[in-house]
C-alpha cells in the first residue's frame, strides 16, 4: 500500500504558503517551469542514456538490483562464475579481507570540480536574462539549496544509491508495498558504490547532515562509529582529495550543560539543563512518555494530543534553538484510557522528521520536517501530513511498541505479537507510508515453535512478545532484527529497507537460559526453578579478533544480551545472560547476575524493565520504572583463576550499583534511549526522561588505553558514603539511603567514614574545590557535608561505636571552629592599622612545617592563613598553643631589635590572641553540645560540652582533643600573661612611656579574661576526668593529682580577674564551678582591701561612701551563701580564718552564723581544740564535746598531745555522763579503752626515760640519735635479720621524736632491745618482756583483735626465751646448787614468770610451754593471720618470715641442746615459789613497817592501839587511795 500527497496539491508547484510564513524547504524556493532536470534525487548532469534507453528500464540484469541477491560471493573459482560483467566485485577466501577507503562528504566536504561545474553553468544561465537581477540571485541561492538537498543522503535511504537513478523501478501487485516475494533460498545482495556530492549549505537555520547508519537495538549513531557488520565497507570515489572540510554541527556530551546529580570513580549523573520547564516540575504527573534520538540529539516527549520536540544535546556551533517545539497531533484518542500516542523522530534533512502513531485506531501520521509538523495553521499542517492506517487491528488489539528497524524504517509490536514494519519513504526516497506485516513464508520449521506464521501468525499472535530489537547492518540496505518472548522464544529476521523480509533463525533459550542461572547458584528462595521469565534483550556489539574469514551473514554469530527474572517470596533474582546464536544454535557462556537490586517484578507496562547497551559495550543498564541498574559487562583477563571462574560460568562483576529515585515524589521513569559515543568524549552513556524532574544522563568513562576491567573501581562503601554527603542533599531525585541487597561490614563502614571525614577537613576529597572566592562557603560547604555524613550513617547503617562516634564528632568541631577562626580574621584584617601585624597570619608562618601543609610558590599559592584553612582544618588545635607562641615571639623579637611594641600594640595583639583560643575551644565545646544527640550520644551525659563523670562513653574514648595537655597550659599561660601585663600597667593603664591602651580595650580583654578563665576550667576538668576514667592505675592517679592541684592556679586566676575590676565575673566563676575556696578568698580579699582603703579615707576625711557600699555588697554575697550553698560555703569560708589563725576571734566575738561556725568545727578535726571549747562554752553541748574530743585524740601524733586528748576526751565523757543522766552505750567502753590507751601511752614513756640518757649523747638530730641507739641496743638480736633491723630503725626514730608508736610497735620495740646493752638493776629491764605482753593485751582488749594477739604474744615469748644461753645453762656439770639456781634465776624466761605470778597475770593466760611456740610466723600464711600483715605484700613477709625463722632456729637450739622442756617446769615452779616468797617478805616487811609506826604515833600522841588510832590510819589511807579512781586515773581536786 502506497500513500502520496493529496492529488489537489501539485508536487511541482511553489509552497506559496510556506514562502510566506518562513516555514518553506529549499525545494519550495525553486522555480516551476524550469530548474528541475529529472527527477528530484537524480543527478542534473547525467544524461538520459544512462537509464537504459526508452522507458528507462534499466539496462538488462540491473533487476537484480532490487531484490536481495548477492553476486560476488567469496568462493573458489569455478567456469559459472569464471566471466561476467562484474568479475572484479568476487573476491576468493584466501584473499586478505582489507577495509577499502571510504570517502565521508560529511567530513572531507564537497568536490571542488563538482562545485566549480556547478557555478559555471549556473552563472552562464543567469546571464542569458538580465531583466530583473534580483529575482535571479534570489533563484541562484535556491537552486544550490537544491542541489544540496537533491544530493544528501539523508533524503532517501542508502539502498536508493545502489539503484540506477533513471531506471524506473519494477512493481508487483502482491501487497500494498510492491515487494516482491523473496525466492525460498538464501538471499544475497549486490553492492555497489557510488559518489554522493556533499552538503555545503544550510536551510532553515539547520545544517544539512548525512543520514546515520542505524544502530543495533534501535539507535543511530555517528558514521565515525559506525562500522557495516562483516567488516564490509562501501568504496566510494574519491573526486578531489583537496577540498576543504566544511564545518560541521557537533554535539558532545561533555559540554552539556546541567546539574550534577552524583558522581564517583565510576559513573557520573548529570541533569541536563536543556529539558524544558514544564518537564522539569515535580508536580507534573500529567500522563505522558518521551524518546530520544541520539543521533540528532533530539527528544521527543507526547501526550494524548500534543508531541515537544526540543534539542537536548548542546550543539558546539548550531543555529537551532532548544526551545521545544510543540505539534498538535492530527487525530486523537477516543478515550481518556487508551494507550498514549507513539512517536519518534526521522533522521532526514535539512531537519528531522515526526512520525506519530495512534495505539489504538493505528492512524499514523508523518512530517518529513518539523517545520511542518509545528505549523500552527492545522490545515497546512495536515497537508503537510503523510497518513495512513495500520489495517487488521483487532478489536482489543493495540500498538504497544515502536522500535526504529532502519534509517526510515520501524517495527510495531502489537499486543497480540504481530509484528508490522512500518516504512516512511518509497523506493525512490520520497515521503510515503507503507506497512508489512512480518510473514514467514517459507516452508522451511526452525525451532521448537515452528514457522512465524505458526508464532505471530493467526493465533499465535496472542503470544507474549517482550522485546523487539534492531540489530547491526548486514549491508546498506539489510539489517538484522530480532524478537524474543518471556518464555525465551527468540526469532532473528533479516530486514530490507523495502520491506522485504525473511526469517533466519528460530530457536529455544529457556533451558539454556535455566541451565546457565542452575550453574550459577543464584536462585532466589522458594522460588520455582522452572520458570524463568525474559524481559528485555539488546544487542551486543561483535567481537572482533582480526582473524575471521569472510562469510555469508548466516554464518556470523548473533550477541545477544538478555535479562531475565526468577520471582521468589518478596523478591526477584535478575540476571544478564551472555547469548550467542550461531546458525541457531544457542550458547551462554556468562551470567551476570544482578546482585545489587533485587525488589519484586511489578505488572504493567509502564513497569516493565528495560535493557539499555551504549558503545562500547562495557556497561548495561537496567531500567526500572523508578531506579536504574547499572551492571559491568567487562571480562576477566585470562588467568587460571579466571579460566577456573569461567568454566563454572560465574565471572565476578567488577562493579554493579542502581540508583532509585525518591519514593514519594511520583518519579518515574518515561523514556530512555542509550547515547551515542561522540569523538570528544568517549563516554558510555544513557539519557533518560524523568517525570515530574527532566531529563538526566548517566555516563561511564570506557576503559581504554590498555586498562583492565580490574583498573575501573568496584562499588566500596566509602564510594556509597560520599555520594550520599556531596549529592545526597543537593537534589531531589536520587535516594542516597542504600538498598538492603548491598550491604558492606560495619568495619568498612567505620574505616569508610573517618576517611571521609578526614578528606573533608583536609579538602583532600575530589568533591570539593580548594580555591574560592567566599572562604566562608567554602567553610560552611565541608561543616555541611560532615553533618550529612553523620546524619546519613545514622539513618542508613546499624549504630558504630562510641569511639568511631567520637572521632566524627571531633572532626566536625573541628570544622565548625575553622569558621569562627575565619571570621576573626576577617574582621582583624578589618581594624588592623597600617604597619602592625595580624596575628592568625604570623601564627600559621610559625607553625612548624610538619604540623601543616606547605604552600605551593609553583601553583602561585601564596595565601597562608586560606591555605591552612582549607588543608589543615583536621589540626586546627596547633592553633591554640600558636597563639601565645606567636604573640611571645613578637613581643620578644621587637625588643632584639631595639623597637619594643608599643602597650596599645601589644594589647591589640593579646585581644587577637584571645580570640582565636576563644573561637576555637568555645566553638568546639558549643557544638559539641548542641549535636550530641545527633552523633548518637545522651545529651544528659554533657553539660556544656563536657562529658560527665562514670559514663560508659570513656570506655576506650581517645584524648579529646581540646582538652590535650598543651592546649591546657597555652590556655592558662595566656590568661596568666595578660593578668599580668595588665598588673604591670597599673591603675593608669599607661606603660612606662606614657602611652598605653584606651581603658575601654582593656576592659574588653579583661571580659574576654573571663571567658578564657571559664575555658581554662572546662579544658582542665575534661582533662582530669578523661585521666581518672582509664583502666590504669596510674594514670587514675595522675587524673585526681591533676584536679587536686588545679585549685590553686583557679583561685589565683579569679583573684587575678576580681583585681582588674572583673569582681561580679569572677564570683559568678566560681559558683559556676561551685570553687567556694576561691571565692571565700576573692570576697575576703576585697573586704580587706576595701577596709584598708576605708581607713585612709576616714583619716583624710574624704567621702567613703562608695567603699562602704563595695565592703557591703561583699559582705552581702557572703551572707547570701550561707543560705545558698550551706556547709560547702561555710566550710571554704570558715576554713580561711583557720589558715590564718584567727579562728579564735571567731569564737571570741561570736559569729553570726553560729549554726554554720558550729558544723564546721565538728566536722574539722584540726579544730577540735576549738570545738570542745565551742561546745561547752557556746552551745552547752557536753557530749558533742566528748564526741569530738574522742575522734581528735585519732589525729594526736606527739606522745604529749595524745596524751592530753585521750585525757581531756575522758574528762569530756565523764561530763556528758553525769550532765545527761542516763547510760550511754558508748561511753563506758570507751572509758575502758581509753584508759588502756593511757597505760599503753604510759609505757612508751618509760621507754622514753629508759633511753634518754642514751639519746641525749648524740646530737639534736633524729638520724643521729637514731644511730647512738641502734648501736647500744641493735648490736646482736637484730643482726642478720633485715627486716626487723629496719623496723627496729623506724621505731627509735618516732621514739626519738617523742611521736606516738602503735601497741604492736611498741611491743617490737621492747623484745628487740640486746640484753647486754640493759642495766641490770634497772626495773624496767628486767620486766620488759612482761611490759611487752602486757601492751599487747591492752592493745587486744581496746580494739577486740585476738589474731594479732595470739601471734605476737607467742612471737614474744620466743624471743624471751632466745635471750638466754639455755645450752650452756644446761651443762650443770660441776656447778653446785647455788650457782644453777642463779644461772636459772638471771633469764629473762625466769624473771618474767615470776613478774607474771606476782602480778596474776598468769591467772587468765598462763605462760605457754616451749614446744607450741615452733614455726610461729616463720610463713607468708601464718603471717596473714594477724590484721597487722593482713595487707602487707608477700615479698615484704617473705622477708619478716625469713628473720623470724631466724627466731625459730635458734628457739630449737634452746629446746633441743638445752632440754629447755625438761627446765620448763622447774623454771615454773621455781618461779611461781620465788613470786609467793618475794610477797610473803613484802608482807612482812610491810607488817614491821605498820607496827613501828603505830609505836610511834602511840609514843607521839599518848594514844593507845585502838580504834582512834586505826580510824585516824584509815583515814589517812582513805585519803591516799581517794587519790586515784578505780581505773588507776588521778582525781583532779
Amino acid at each position: 500500500m502506497q500513500i502520496y500527497r493529496d492529488v489537489g496539491y501539485a508536487h511541482n508547484d511553489r509552497d506559496h504558503v510556506a514562502l510566506a510564513d518562513g516555514t518553506a524547504v529549499a525545494e519550495d524556493h525553486l522555480p516551476r517551469y524550469f530548474a528541475k532536470s529529472g527527477h528530484v534525487d537524480a543527478d542534473p548532469k547525467k544524461v538520459k542514456k544512462e537509464g537504459g534507453g526508452k522507458g528507462n528500464w534499466g539496462t538488462p540484469g540491473e533487476e537484480g538490483q532490487d531484490y536481495g541477491y548477492n553476486f560476488t560471493n567469496a568462493r573458489r573459482r569455478s567456469n559459472s562464475s569464471s566471466y561476467g560483467h562484474a568479475i572484479s566485485d568476487f573476491k576468493t577466501k584466501f584473499e586478505t579481507v582489507e577495509a577499502e577507503p571510504m570517502f565521508e562528504e560529511e567530513y572531507h566536504g564537497a568536490q571542488d570540480d563538482d562545485m566549480d561545474e556547478e557555478h559555471i553553468g549556473l552563472e552562464k544561465a543567469d546571464s542569458a536574462d538580465s531583466t530583473s537581477t534580483a529575482s535571479v540571485d534570489g533563484e541562484e541561492n535556491a537552486k544550490k539549496d537544491f542541489i544540496a538537498v537533491m544530493f544528501s543522503n539523508s533524503t532517501a535511504p542508502a539502498s536508493t544509491a545502489l539503484r540506477n537513478p533513471r531506471r524506473r523501478q519494477r512493481t508487483g501487485s502482491d501487497d500494498s508495498v510492491a515487494v516482491r516475494q523473496l525466492p525460498k533460498r538464501l538471499k544475497r545482495s549486490g553492492l555497489t558504490t557510488e559518489t554522493f556530492k556533499p552538503l555545503s549549505q544550510s536551510a532553515n537555520g539547520h545544517l544539512h547532515s548525512n543520514e546515520s547508519s542505524p544502530a543495533p537495538n534501535g539507535c543511530l549513531q555517528d558514521r565515525e562509529s559506525q562500522s557495516p557488520a562483516g567488516g564490509e565497507k562501501t568504496s566510494l570515489a574519491i573526486r578531489n582529495r583537496n577540498s576543504k572540510k566544511p564545518e560541521r554541527e557537533k554535539r558532545s556530551n561533555r559540554g552539556d550543560s546541567g546539574i550534577e546529580l552524583t558522581k564517583n570513580d565510576t559513573y557520573a549523573v548529570k541533569r541536563l539543563a536543556t529539558t524544558p520547564i514544564q518537564f522539569q516540575e515535580q508536580g507534573n504527573s500529567g500522563d505522558w512518555h518521551g524518546n530520544f534520538t541520539p543521533s540528532l540529539g533530539y527528544a521527543v516527549a507526547i501526550t494524548q494530543t500534543q508531541a515537544f520536540i526540543w534539542r537536548y544535546k548542546q550543539a558546539t556551533n548550531a543555529t537551532g534553538s532548544s526551545k521545544p517545539i510543540a505539534v498538535q497531533l492530527l487525530h486523537h484518542a477516543n478515550s481518556s484510557e487508551d494507550p498514549l500516542p507513539l512517536g519518534a523522530l526521522v533522521p532526514s534533512s535539512p531537519e528531522p522528521g515526526l512520525l506519530i502513531v495512534m495505539p489504538v485506531s493505528g492512524k499514523v501520521s508523518y512530517w518529513d520536517s518539523l517545520s511542518n509538523a509545528a505549523s500552527v495553521d492545522r490545515v497546512r499542517q495536515k497537508q503537510q501530513a503523510i497518513q495512513g492506517t495500520v489495517a487488521g487491528l483487532a478489536a482489543e488489539e493495540h500498538i504497544s511498541q515502536i522500535t526504529e528497524a532502519e534509517p526510515q524504517g520501524f517495527l510495531l509490536t502489537c499486543t497480540s505479537g504481530k509484528i508490522v514494519h512500518l516504512t516512511v519513504a518509497d523506493l525512490q526516497g520520497r515521503a510515503s507510508i507503507g506497512f508489512q506485516i512480518l510473514r514467514n513464508n517459507s516452508t522451511e520449521v526452525s525451532g521448537i515453535f515452528g514457522s512465524l506464521r505458526n508464532v505471530f501468525g493467526g493465533g499465535g499472535w496472542l503470544r507474549d512478545v517482550v522485546a523487539v530489537k534492531a540489530g547491526n547492518l548486514l549491508h546498506k540496505v539489510q539489517r538484522e532484527c530480532v524478537i524474543g518472548t518471556s518464555k525465551g522464544l527468540l526469532q532473528i529476521w533479516d530486514m530490507s529497507w523495502n520491506g522485504a523480509h525473511s526469517l533466519k533463525y528460530e530457536a529455544d533459550a529457556n533451558s539454556q537460559l535455566l541451565k546457565s542461572i542452575q550453574d550459577t547458584g543464584t536462585f532466589p528462595r522458594n522460588t520455582n526453578t522452572q520458570y524463568l521469565q525474559v524481559l528485555d534483550l539488546a544487542f551486543l556489539p561483535a567481537v572482533v579478533t582480526g582473524q575471521e574469514v569472510t562469510g555469508s551473514a548466516a554464518s556470523r554469530a548473533t550477541r545477544l544480551l538478555i535479562l531475565t527474572a526468577m520471582s521468589g517470596a518478596n523478591t526477584t533474582q535478575y540476571n544478564l545472560h551472555v547469548v550467542n546464536i550461531t546458525r541457531g544454535e544457542i550458547d551462554v557462556p556468562v551470567v551476570h547476575p544482578v546482585t545489587c537490586y533485587h525488589p519484586p517484578l511489578m505488572t504493567g507496562a509502564a513497569a516493565k524493565p528495560h535493557l539499555l547497551i551504549p558503545d562500547p559495550g562495557q556497561i548495561a543498564y537496567v531500567v526500572f520504572e523508578a531506579s536504574i541498574v547499572l551492571v559491568s559487562l567487562e571480562e576477566i583477563e585470562e588467568s587460571p583463576d579466571s579460566q577456573l571462574q569461567t568454566e563454572a560460568r560465574r565471572v565476578p562483576d567488577p562493579f554493579q550499583d542502581v540508583l532509585v529515585f525518591h519514593k514519594d515524589r511520583g518519579f518515574a521513569v518515561v523514556g530512555c534511549a542509550a547515547d551515542t559515543m561522540e569523538k570528544e568524549c568517549r563516554d558510555s552513556a544513557c539519557t533518560f526522561m524523568i517525570q515530574g524532574y527532566g531529563v538526566i544522563r548517566v555516563s561511564v568513562p570506557s576503559v581504554e588505553g590498555g586498562l583492565t576491567s580490574a583498573d575501573r573501581t568496584a562499588l566500596t562503601a566509602e564510594t556509597k558514603l560520599e555520594q550520599a554527603v556531596f549529592y545526597g542533599s543537593q537534589q531531589s531525585l536520587l535516594d542516597m539511603s542504600g538498598r538492603p541487597e548491598m550491604q558492606f561490614a560495619t568495619e568498612d563502614v567505620r574505616d569508610a567514614a573517618l576517611r571521609i571525614s578526614r578528606s573533608i577537613t583536609s579538602s583532600s576529597s575530589k568533591h570539593l574545590s580548594t580555591a574560592g572566592p567566599s572562604m566562608e562557603q567554602h567553610l560552611q560547604k565541608r561543616a555541611m557535608a560532615l553533618t550529612e555524613l553523620m546524619k546519613h550513617l545514622r539513618k542508613n547503617y546499624p549504630p558504630l561505636d562510641h569511639v568511631t562516634r567520637w572521632k566524627l564528632l571531633w572532626e566536625a568541631e573541628r570544622m565548625a571552629a575553622a569558621k569562627a577562626v575565619w571570621r576573626v580574621y576577617n574582621d582583624a584584617i578589618t581594624h588592623t592599622h597600617e604597619g602592625e601585624k595580624i596575628l592568625l597570619y604570623e601564627l600559621v608562618e610559625c607553625i612548624s612545617e610538619n604540623d601543616k601543609t606547605e604552600n605551593r610558590p609553583e601553583h602561585h599559592e601564596t595565601d597562608h592563613v586560606r591555605h591552612w584553612l582549607i588543608k589543615d582544618v583536621w589540626r586546627l588545635e596547633f592553633v591554640v598553643p600558636w597563639a601565645f607562641k606567636a604573640l611571645d615571639t613578637l613581643h620578644r623579637y621587637s625588643i632584639e631589635d631595639g623597637q619594643p611594641m608599643s602597650s596599645a600594640y601589644r594589647a591589640r595583639l593579646i585581644s587577637q590572641a584571645y580570640d582565636l583560643q576563644l573561637m576555637v575551644l568555645e566553638t568546639a565545646y558549643s557544638f559539641r553540645q548542641s549535636n550530641a544527640s545527633l552523633y548518637g550520644f545522651n545529651e544528659d551525659a554533657l553539660t556544656e560540652g563536657l562529658l560527665l563523670r562514670d559514663y560508659t562513653e570513656y570506655d576506650g574514648m581517645p584524648q579529646p582533643w581540646t582538652s590535650t595537655n598543651i592546649i591546657c597550659e597555652s590556655v592558662q599561660t595566656l590568661a596568666e600573661y595578660f593578668q599580668t601585663f595588665a598588673s604591670d600597667l597599673g591603675p593608669n593603664s599607661s606603660d612606662e612611656e606614657g602611652f598605653g591602651p584606651p581603658p575601654e580595650h582593656l576592659l574588653k580583654i579583661a571580659e574576654k579574661n573571663a571567658r578564657l578563665i571559664d575555658v581554662i576550667c572546662k579544658t582542665h576538668i575534661e582533662r582530669f576526668q578523661f585521666l581518672q576514667a582509664s583502666d590504669q592505675p596510674r594514670t587514675r592517679k595522675l587524673g585526681k593529682d591533676l584536679e587536686k592541684h588545679f585549685s590553686d592556679p583557679r583561685k589565683a586566676l579569679l583573684k587575678g580577674l576580681a583585681e582588674m575590676g572583673q569582681l561580679l565575673a569572677a564570683i559568678e566563676l566560681g559558683e559556676k564551678y561551685r570553687d567556694m575556696e576561691a571565692i571565700a578568698e576573692v570576697l575576703e580579699s576585697e573586704i580587706q582591701v576595701a577596709q584598708e582603703e576605708l581607713s585612709d579615707l576616714v583619716k583624710t576625711g574624704e567621702n567613703a561612701e562608695e567603699v562602704r557600699a563595695k565592703i557591703a555588697t561583699c559582705e552581702g554575697f557572703v551572707d547570701e551563701y550561707f543560705d545558698k550553698y550551706g556547709a560547702a560555703w561555710a566550710n571554704a569560708y570558715f576554713a580561711r580564718f583557720v589558715v590564718q589563725d584567727r579562728i579564735s576571734s571567731l569564737l571570741r566575738h561570736g559569729h553570726k552564723q553560729r549554726r554554720h561556725l558550729t558544723a564546721f568545727l565538728r566536722n574539722h578535726p584540726e579544730c577540735t581544740n576549738f570545738s570542745w571549747i565551742n561546745e561547752v562554752s557556746v552551745e552547752g553541748n557536753y557530749t558533742a564535746a566528748a564526741d569530738g574530743l574522742r575522734s581528735a585524740q585519732k589525729q594526736a601524733d606527739t606522745l604529749w598531745a595524745k596524751k592530753i586528748q585521750v585525757s581531756i576526751s575522758r574528762l569530756a565523757t565523764m561530763a556528758a555522763l553525769s550532765v545527761q543522766h542516763k547510760e550511754d552505750d558508748d561511753a563506758k567502753p570507751f572509758l575502758s579503752a581509753s584508759a588502756g590507751k593511757l597505760e599503753v601511752l604510759s609505757v612508751q614513756e618509760q621507754l622514753y626515760d629508759y633511753l634518754r640518757p642514751i639519746i641525749r649523747r648524740a646530737l639534736n638530730d633524729t638520724p643521729a640519735r637514731t644511730e647512738v641507739v641502734m648501736e647500744q641496743y641493735g648490736k646482736r638480736f637484730v643482726k642478720g635479720k633485715p627486716a626487723l633491723r629496719g623496723a627496729m630503725k623506724l621505731h627509735i626514730a618516732r621514739l626519738v621524736e617523742e611521736k606516738v608508736l602503735d601497741a604492736e610497735d611498741l611491743a617490737d620495740m621492747i623484745t628487740f632491745m640486746d640484753e647486754d646493752g640493759l642495766d641490770p638493776d634497772s626495773d624496767f629491764a628486767n620486766r620488759r618482756f612482761m611490759v611487752a605482753l602486757q601492751v599487747v593485751r591492752l592493745h587486744a582488749d581496746s580494739t577486740g583483735d585476738i589474731s594479732s594477739k595470739e601471734l605476737l604474744e607467742k612471737i614474744i615469748w620466743r624471743r624471751c626465751i632466745i635471750q638466754d644461753d639455755w645450752p650452756s645453762i644446761n651443762r650443770t656439770e660441776l656447778k653446785d646448787e647455788t650457782q644453777v639456781e642463779n644461772e636459772a634465776g638471771a633469764t629473762a624466761l625466769f624473771k618474767t614468770l615470776r613478774e607474771g605470778f606476782k602480778s596474776g597475770f598468769w591467772d587468765q593466760n598462763p605462760p605457754p610451754n616451749p614446744s607450741t611456740l615452733r614455726g610461729v610466723g616463720t610463713t607468708v600464711s601464718s603471717l596473714r593471720t594477724s590484721s597487722r600483715y593482713s595487707e602487707a605484700a608477700d615479698n615484704a613477709l617473705s622477708i619478716i618470715a625469713k628473720d623470724l625463722e631466724i627466731e625459730d632456729t635458734a628457739l630449737e637450739t634452746c629446746i633441743g641442746k638445752g632440754r629447755l622442756e625438761e627446765w620448763w617446769k622447774g623454771i615454773v615452779d621455781a618461779a611461781q615459789a620465788s613470786a609467793r616468797n618475794e610477797a610473803d617478805r613484802d608482807g612482812e616487811e610491810e607488817s614491821r613497817r605498820f607496827e613501828a609506826e603505830q609505836e610511834r604515833t602511840t609514843r607521839d600522841d599518848g594514844s593507845v592501839w585502838g580504834f582512834g588510832g586505826m580510824a585516824k590510819k584509815s583515814s589517812a589511807a582513805g585519803r591516799h587511795e581517794s587519790e586515784r579512781d578505780e581505773e588507776g586515773d588521778v582525781i583532779m581536786g
